[in-house]
């Protein structure tokens, strides 16, 4: 689920495109929140990607149990894997599978490339031998397991997120977030017990509001926030000043002054971590200097 650290990142984004691109606020708002929609089906994509190993795993299995000449071992294999009851869980989740059947894009039966990549490397490790090892079933060890292929073999992937950001470039910056959405769910996992419910992105009764009213309240509020920024620039001129700079600026005097929900240290934080990602090296300390300022002017501090 996207917190509010995320919403002003995607918010941020948006305000972005929509100075840069000229483009007006009902579109850049659709496409923001077409975006954080995106990180759902991601979400989706990843629980498919660990079925999708499972497949391959069986195939291979099936491939040896058929050879011509085929050992004692290959016709008798060990199928503690692919019977692991976490599969067997994610399998038979409603909501995947009717998400899925919508959206056959995030299905892998056409990408096999990358499940066997995952499950050949994934065999070799020593977390994966000492599991088939163990003849004693047990559903916590089944879940340890699959959390470590997961976190250690997906979530740990830089081909595979060149992979997903070839697919959707929306996903480049949300992989994070689906990867702690899918994690989220394998750990909340029980024994004998259905997968009901998976997570949902937003809060549809706290989160897209608090985002149209800060995309549009900052909008609305631009010139007056570059007159304040001017004001509280030691003489910068405004064309001096980085667009983002601006942008993350005129977010923080809008929630400054048209959010009372938020404590104004925690306005100004969340625009400093936004400087550090998608700013220079400096403009954190600049952008604190300044919403720091107005901040005791108007007596939030």
């Amino acid at each position: 689920m996207l917190g509010r650290r995320q919403l002003r990142e995607k918010i941020l984004q948006t305000l972005y495109a929509y100075n840069i691109g000229g483009n007006d606020l009902s579109f850049v708002e659709q496409k923001m929140f077409q975006a954080i929609d995106e990180i759902y089906h991601l979400y989706i994509y990843e629980l498919n990607l660990l079925l999708a190993v499972r497949d391959y795993a069986q195939e291979v299995i099936d491939k040896k149990r058929n050879k011509r000449f085929a050992t004692e071992e290959e016709k008798n294999p060990n199928l503690k894997f692919v019977n692991n009851k976490i599969f067997q869980i994610i399998e038979n989740c409603k909501a995947r599978k009717e998400f899925s059947d919508k959206h056959s894009e995030l299905l892998w039966y056409l990408d096999t490339n990358y499940p066997a990549m995952i499950f050949k490397k994934f065999q070799n490790s020593t977390a994966y031998l000492d599991y088939m090892k163990d003849e004693t079933l047990d559903f916590e060890k089944d879940k340890k397991i699959i959390l470590k292929l997961f976190f250690n073999f997906i979530a740990d992937n830089p081909t595979l997120y060149e992979w997903f950001e070839e697919i959707k470039l929306f996903w480049a910056d949300d992989i994070h977030v689906a990867n702690n959405m899918t994690l989220k769910t394998l750990k909340s996992l029980e024994d004998n017990k259905p997968l009901n419910n998976l997570i949902q992105v937003l809060k549809p009764d706290d989160s897209i509001p608090f985002a149209k009213n800060l995309l549009r309240t900052t909008i609305s509020y631009y010139p007056e926030c570059m007159n304040l920024i001017k004001e509280r620039s030691n003489n910068w001129e405004l064309d001096r000043i980085a667009e983002i700079d601006k942008i993350i600026l005129s977010m923080g005097f809008t929630e400054l002054n048209h959010s009372h929900q938020v404590p104004a240290k925690v306005v100004i934080n969340e625009c400093i971590e936004l400087a550090k990602v998608y700013s220079s090296n400096k403009s954190n300390i600049f952008i604190n200097g300044i919403l720091d300022k107005y901040a005791r002017d108007i007596n939030k501090v």
